[in-house]
């Protein structure tokens, strides 16, 4: 709608309703386009509270002198009103001024952070995390993280920061929640997915007082190049979690699974799986006996570009613990037409049909990507995935003493 008219930021209320629907906490507030509103508000919610100009030409309250903390009266607040409208228009005449945000004050806040995303033209929609308030200007104290998010990468950006160690609980005040602070920058997130409009958003101060996070303030810019995008998530260098290939399936024997795609959160499931597979198998997946496998190699495997490739786990639960049982796997290649395949399921579960399910998702995926060609390569006593993927269609296109090429043509 603000597109639409022609405008680019969004007022103070259409920004906390942003918030709002995210689960993002804020302080009350309400919006007052005259004084006797104001006043109305300030006793509902109770004194003290804070005064702040609405306009949505200003962005910078603060330096406009559009800040009034510590009101306690209806009479101080009337001389405030007043002192304020007059400040501002001072400062800067050309603004439209739509009344003012009559906000609860907090009495204590022990932390001052900010939470924020711009979009880069060249990397994207980038977060930001910090030491909010004036401290974001002065240290310089914040960690930038690429959306989407998730709760392991959010604990990982807060920890990037030095105020993080000053959370943890600093001079007799108590530590922040970071749990709650977790979800709350999950939530930004996925705000910021949803919406590729936002040129520039941010909550500073995101106030924490008595352990709990609030937002005091939300500034949302749009980028009035936004508009009808060839591609769903133009604004990402990493696309989000492809929820729509979950699904639930049965192996032969009747054991339920549940097919997915990949989380960076999987590493320890992968690796669990790896260190309890059989040489024989391990020799099948990697052409060669392996022993251990690196962090670094399942770090790698787990944090995919979902665009530039995809991996389905098979996922199911022994004694009520998760366990990952099945990989099944591709790349594109750097000329986006053709895609390697790899497909792995733990011996205590091979001969159930999930290898050829697993091959047969990422055959669909591959297909739906417009790719040309999904190839694989196979030892040749591995009879078994010859036979199977030539169920599938592939055809055995190479053969060399050690690999045999089983390729099936998309297009």
């Amino acid at each position: 709608r603000v597109l639409r008219e022609n405008g680019s930021i969004l007022t103070d209320e259409d920004s906390r309703n942003f918030l709002k629907n995210y689960g993002i906490p804020l302080i009350q507030t309400f919006t007052a386009p005259n004084v006797e509103t104001a006043v109305g508000h300030a006793n509902a919610i109770g004194y003290p509270v804070v005064l702040k100009i609405s306009s949505p030409d200003i962005i910078f309250r603060q330096d406009v002198g559009g800040v009034v903390r510590n009101i306690t009266s209806d009479a101080e607040l009337r001389m405030e009103y007043d002192s304020l409208i007059e400040r501002v228009r001072e400062r800067q005449p050309g603004a439209t001024l739509s009344g003012v945000t009559v906000q609860k004050m907090i009495d204590v806040i022990d932390y001052e952070l900010i939470l924020g995303a711009k979009k880069d033209p060249d990397y994207g929609a980038v977060i930001l995390f910090g030491m909010g308030g004036i401290g974001v200007e002065i240290f310089r104290d914040y960690a930038l993280g690429l959306p989407p998010l998730n709760q392991a990468l959010a604990r990982r950006l807060m920890e990037d920061t030095q105020v993080y160690k000053m959370m943890q609980g600093y001079r007799g005040k108590k530590p922040a929640d970071l749990h709650q602070l977790e979800e709350i920058i999950v939530s930004f997130s996925n705000l910021i997915v949803d919406f590729p409009e936002i040129l520039v958003m941010d909550m500073n101060p995101l106030a924490v007082s008595d352990g709990k996070a609030v937002a005091l303030d939300a500034r949302i810019i749009l980028d009035p190049k936004a508009g009808d995008q060839a591609t769903p998530y133009p604004h990402l260098v990493i696309t989000p979690y492809p929820m729509r290939y979950v699904m639930r399936w049965h192996l032969r024997n009747g054991t339920e699974v549940i097919l997915r795609p990949i989380k960076p959160e999987d590493e320890p499931l992968e690796h669990e799986m790896f260190t309890t597979l059989s040489e024989a198998t391990l020799r099948e997946r990697f052409y060669y006996p392996i022993k251990n496998i690196s962090h670094e190699m399942h770090a790698r495997f787990c944090n995919i570009d979902y665009d530039r490739e995809m991996a389905i786990v098979a996922e199911t639960r022994e004694k009520g613990k998760k366990r990952i049982i099945g990989i099944s796997s591709f790349v594109i290649e750097p000329d986006s037409r053709r895609c390697e395949f790899s497909v792995i399921v733990h011996d205590a579960y091979q001969g159930q049909g999930l290898a050829a399910k697993l091959v047969d998702i990422i055959i669909g995926i591959a297909d739906e990507k417009g790719l040309e060609e999904f190839y694989g390569y196979i030892e040749p006593t591995n009879r078994k995935m010859v036979n199977l993927t030539a169920k599938l269609g592939l055809i055995q296109k190479e053969v060399s003493y050690d690999l045999i090429k089983m390729t099936l043509r998309l297009k």
